[in-house]
């Protein structure tokens, strides 16, 4: 964890910007021997690592270079968030004498540098004395390891669903169908953390048996510290009811109660901590006597035993030798079979290994994700069953095992892990916003021809591959990462770990340790008692997660990541003006309900508007902003945003936002809801590396639209919506036709287009649009496709998918098709479609297709004409799909 922290160091006072900046005040000499100091700890520091030191003394050493490392970073950042960047050459008597006046001022900032830099150069003598005593030396000495580089997984992971729970799955469906029950009844799985309830639980709930049986199935995670009322908020989010933040408890639970009667349901609480969570929640599931199941997860065996006496909860039993050796194998040699490999190479270290796990599918997982980044060899395997010599419970051999993964990292990986210590227990994290985290965080060393966003993304995936982090969602289109989580036992340890090297502090009860707080260098607040918090002036990250925000970052001027994202906040005593000066701030997440004067105009005060202080942000990559007043979007957005031209990431909620001409914004990747602006005519935007954009027009000529479009080489997912009425849509001029993706085309009326459509798309929705060809013969041969949405569309009264045709295609809806009459589906037709929504075509006879989609999952069939037969003729054609759903 140390080295990382130097080598973030290194790059930092390399870079050229920050160099010229340095050379300007005369202050570079006195940092470049701090570098050429930080280069000799730095391979110490990688001996360290590698040798996993438990020694008292050289975990001492090791500290203070961590904190001598921040002393550097603090001194470097604190003097460039205080001084100007490197002028433009003076071109007069006038401008020189301005630049000299400006360097004048600047002059205590440089004298506190080298002030700084003098006391560090002390204790970095002092520290290079006590490692030669301490015996650091040499780098790699017997320290048996070769560290493989950062690199996406060949595979995708593996599901650990895939082995074992068989019988303990088919026990658990036998009770939740059983027909003799018809009162609701409470169901529990219990037992150790890592036995796999939560993997048994899921494997029920998709089991296709019980997606039959119940009209309605609901998982919802509890968390350790719950909060009733973001449970129900969960609850009433799948049932879609309103959600108003004004709503309390009571009216939920009423709600919730009303939307649930007449229904059969089946809701999963997963990880129950209290037994009280039932006393409050239970009220509002209803006992109608149709057979509804409640199915809960907990560890301990009262609170298993209290939401339904008469049902004995059910404790999983541990692996089997086999299924666990299977189990190992699979997660460290993804590429074998190990029921067909011989593995006499390794000798019995296999076996120990799963001896040593106790049975527990959780240290199985994890200590497989360890080994299958390490060369095939009986001396490494060996090397790594050496490190796990304890004797202890169950429990402890698991948090063992996953203390060993976390100390074998890479040392790039070790902060993107520990980072998930900020995320609340079973919070579902976006992985776009943490890897933008990890890019402000200067977590991410830049690789050749990539950007640090697709590096990041390669190092989120080989924490996935090592089972450090749980993937909850992957794109269906490119596989990528979409949602992710971390396991409690997990968590616990990134918590801990956070907290001895001051790399992260939980806020999350008022007794926390306030020292802790006020020295560390990012804070997680999980607690809303939090406006008299005392925070380090050197805070680095503030991530918000609780629902009513009363913070203050005021003058803590090195701040890099600020996120208040809940969607459930309400920030209105937040001060916009504790944002003024943050001239380091580079991701930038506001979301929730706000007072007027957070974005009104300058009060009496002088309390500035939020819109004017995020100009004074020189330095942001990523910008998401999703306000509310009373209920109403936010509308606002300044100008200045426009000029920041570090801006990687723009993302403005339901705002749209008017795009100038002629600016220049050489970084920016993401760029979503804005609209065209009719002055583009005079000159057109500069976005050289812009890869994604939505794009909303109200007026501007699609000519005009066009000639911006043409300027876009490395575009992949354009989002098109607005008014287009007659305009014919042709993409084979445009620079990224040959490898745009997704595509969206969605105008307020009637427009053309020419089926010339890019031919790497992988996702197509087009709406409210007139299509001169038959649309199906055009888009079956687009190999790529996976999904396809096509509504209010104007076309002819029949269609056909062809044999072979759609061979990707694995998602499909069809709305609004007032004249579609007849739909001809070959057989061998869309092989590997999935999911099928067909909405509002009355006119359209039930395809007699529908027999030949076997692989078809899911299909849904609403309001296309009131004919029951229609309805019994689907049933007929669709046995074979497991969730049906017609209306």
């Amino acid at each position: 964890m140390a080295e990382s922290i130097v080598k973030v160091l290194l790059t930092k006072v390399t870079d050229v910007g920050v160099k010229e900046v340095l050379q300007l005040y005369s202050v570079d000499k006195q940092v470049e021997t701090v570098k050429r100091e930080l280069g000799r700890i730095q391979v110490f520091l990688k001996d360290a690592d590698s040798k996993h030191i438990t020694d008292d003394k050289q975990n001492h050493w090791v500290k203070e270079v961590r904190d001598v490392g921040y002393l550097i970073e603090d001194a470097i950042d604190t003097f460039l968030s205080e001084v100007p960047p490197k002028p433009q050459k003076s071109t007069g008597m006038m401008e020189s004498m301005k630049r000299k006046m400006k360097i004048t001022k600047k002059l205590p900032a440089v004298r506190k540098l080298v002030h700084e830099i003098t006391e560090i150069q002390t204790r970095l003598t002092e520290i290079e004395t006590s490692r030669v005593r301490y015996g650091i030396n040499t780098l790699g000495e017997d320290s048996g390891e070769i560290r493989l580089p950062i690199r996406p997984p060949v595979l995708p992971d593996i599901d650990p669903d895939i082995i074992g729970f068989k019988e303990d799955r088919d026990h658990v469906v036998k009770e939740l169908l059983d027909e003799t029950t018809k009162r609701r009844s409470v169901i529990s799985i219990w037992g150790i953390g890592g036995l796999g309830k939560t993997t048994l639980a899921r494997k029920v709930y998709n089991c296709n048996d019980v997606k039959k049986q119940f009209e309605l199935r609901i998982w919802i995670a509890i968390s350790q510290k719950f909060k009733l009322i973001d449970i129900l908020r969960k609850i009433a989010k799948e049932l879609q009811l309103p959600i108003d933040p004004s709503k309390q408890s009571n009216d939920f639970l009423i709600e919730i109660h009303e939307s649930l009667r007449g229904k059969m349901y089946l809701i999963v609480l997963d990880d129950v901590w209290t037994d009280d969570l039932w006393t409050q929640i239970g009220e509002a599931l209803p006992d109608e006597d149709n057979g509804s199941r409640v199915l809960i997860t907990t560890r301990f065996f009262n609170i298993a035993k209290k939401p339904d006496p008469t049902c004995e909860p059910y404790r999983p039993g541990f692996l089997t030798k086999e299924l666990c050796l299977e189990l190992l194998l699979k997660k460290a040699l993804p590429n074998q079979d190990p029921n067909k490999s011989s593995f006499d190479d390794l000798s019995d270290i296999p076996d120990q290994c799963v001896h040593k796990c106790g049975a527990l599918p959780l240290a199985l997982v994890v200590l497989g994700g360890l080994l299958s980044t390490k060369p095939r060899n009986y001396a490494t395997w060996s090397k790594v069953l050496q490190t796990m010599s304890w004797h202890a419970d169950d429990g402890k051999k698991c948090s063992e095992i996953i203390g060993t993964s976390y100390e074998d990292l890479p040392f790039a990986l070790k902060s993107c892990f520990l980072y998930f210590a900020a995320f609340p227990e079973d919070h579902e994290i976006n992985a776009v916003d943490l890897i933008r985290m990890w890019v402000a965080e200067d977590f991410i060393l830049q690789e050749d021809n990539r950007t640090l966003e697709e590096t990041a993304e390669n190092y989120l995936e080989d924490l996935v591959q090592r089972s450090l982090v749980q993937v909850k969602c992957r794109s269906q289109l490119d596989g990528s990462i979409e949602v992710c989580c971390i396991h409690d036992l997990l968590r616990d340890l990134a918590i801990q770990k956070a907290k001895e090297d001051n790399f992260l502090v939980v806020y999350s009860h008022p007794d926390c340790d306030q020292q802790s707080l006020s020295t560390a260098r990012r804070v997680a607040v999980h607690h809303p008692d939090c406006d008299k918090l005392v925070m380090s002036q050197n805070l680095r990250s503030l991530l918000c997660f609780h629902d009513k925000v009363m913070l203050n970052c005021s003058k803590k001027k090195l701040l890099k990541v600020v996120s208040i994202a809940n969607r459930w906040n309400r920030i209105d005593s937040i001060d916009v003006g504790m944002f003024e000066g943050l001239t380091q701030l580079r991701y930038l997440s506001l979301k929730g309900y706000i007072s007027d004067k957070c974005t009104g105009q300058d009060d009496k005060d002088g309390k500035r508007c939020l819109e004017k202080v995020i100009g004074t942000m020189k330095s942001i990559q990523t910008l998401y902003l999703c306000l509310y007043v009373d209920g109403a979007n936010v509308n606002n957005v300044p100008d200045c945003v426009w000029n920041m031209k570090t801006l990687r990431h723009v993302w403005t909620g339901r705002r749209k936002p008017k795009l100038p001409p002629s600016i220049e914004l050489p970084n920016l990747q993401t760029l979503t809801r804005v609209t065209a602006n009719e002055s583009w005519k005079t000159g057109l935007p500069h976005l050289p590396n812009l890869r994604s954009l939505a794009l909303k027009n109200e007026s501007c000529p699609w000519t005009v639209i066009a000639a911006f479009l043409g300027t876009l080489k490395n575009l992949i997912s354009l989002f098109l919506d607005g008014s287009f009425s007659g305009e014919i849509f042709d993409m084979r001029e445009f620079p990224f036709y040959q490898h745009l993706q997704f595509l969206e085309i969605t105008p307020n009326e009637m427009a053309t287009v020419v089926f010339m459509l890019p031919p790497h798309l992988i996702s197509l929705c087009i709406r409210h649009c007139h299509l001169k060809q038959d649309v199906m013969s055009v888009l079956e041969n687009l190999q790529c496709l996976k999904k396809v949405t096509l509504g209010e569309v104007k076309t002819n009264r029949k269609i056909r998918c062809s044999a072979k045709g759609f061979n990707q295609l694995e998602e499909l809806w069809l709305f609004d098709w007032t004249v579609l009459e007849d739909w001809e589906i070959e057989e061998g037709a869309m092989p590997n479609l999935k999911e099928l929504c067909i909405y509002e075509c009355k006119e359209l006879c039930v395809p007699q297709g529908l027999r030949h989609l076997t692989n078809l999952q899911e299909l849904t069939w609403v309001r296309n004409g009131r004919h029951e037969s229609k309805k019994d003729e689907v049933r007929n054609l669709c046995k074979h799909v497991p969730s049906l759903y017609i209306e």
